[in-house]
């Protein structure tokens, strides 16, 4: 029960639910997810360790809130994992990768269409899920998915609230899925290098600071 408690409060935060530096309260988001407090209390405590949540004595949870060493740090950090499962996809399921890249764009376009913030934050989130998820290496698919969220969460307030141009994420993904179906892994790797720094690049531009 608190890991799937943990599993929507994630997911909220990193979909943009909660914005960055909101307060949790521990009895609305049991009544929103019809558990009891205890689990929601406990999915916090996990949700602190992966970096989502700061739990403050006699002040309460809230969601994290960056700043420019710690949006660093996480690009290092995903950048590692990505250029290595980029490799590790279009070795071992080339043909599941391209699926899955394709249609995180798909949704990704349609959003743009209808000036969509959000449903573009998850197209994006689905095309490098995709990316991780074909690897075949479970231990780096459980590692990603309780590291990376903090990052995913800036992206998509960079995403919705500061109103930052999509077109160069969207050229870079399609430049990404290019590369991937020519097998190119080298070529693949830098373009996707390149596109998660560019998420550093932005939170300096907006002078995102919120802690």
């Amino acid at each position: 029960m608190t890991e799937l408690v943990a599993e929507r409060i994630r997911e909220a935060i990193i979909l943009g639910s909660f914005p960055l530096g909101t307060k949790l309260s521990e009895q609305k988001l049991a009544d929103q997810l019809q558990v009891s407090r205890s689990p929601v209390r406990e999915a916090l405590v996990l949700l602190q360790i992966e970096g989502l949540v700061r739990v403050l004595p006699k002040r309460g949870s809230f969601v994290f809130s960056p700043d420019a060493r710690i949006t660093r740090d996480l690009c290092e950090h995903r950048i590692i994992l990505e250029t290595a499962c980029l490799k590790l996809s279009i070795e071992r399921n080339h043909k599941a990768l391209l699926k899955g890249m394709r249609e995180g764009i798909d949704l990704m376009e349609s959003a743009i269409k209808a000036s969509d913030t959000k449903r573009y934050s998850l197209g994006d989130l689905s095309f490098h899920r995709t990316i991780i998820a074909q690897s075949n290496n479970t231990s780096m698919i459980k590692v990603y998915e309780t590291t990376i969220g903090p990052l995913m969460a800036l992206r998509t307030h960079l995403f919705t609230i500061t109103g930052i141009q999509l077109d160069r994420s969207m050229q870079e993904h399609t430049e990404m899925l290019n590369a991937c179906t020519m097998q190119d892994v080298s070529k693949a790797q830098a373009i996707c290098a390149k596109h998660i720094n560019h998420l550093a690049e932005h939170v300096l531009e907006e002078k995102l600071d919120l802690t």
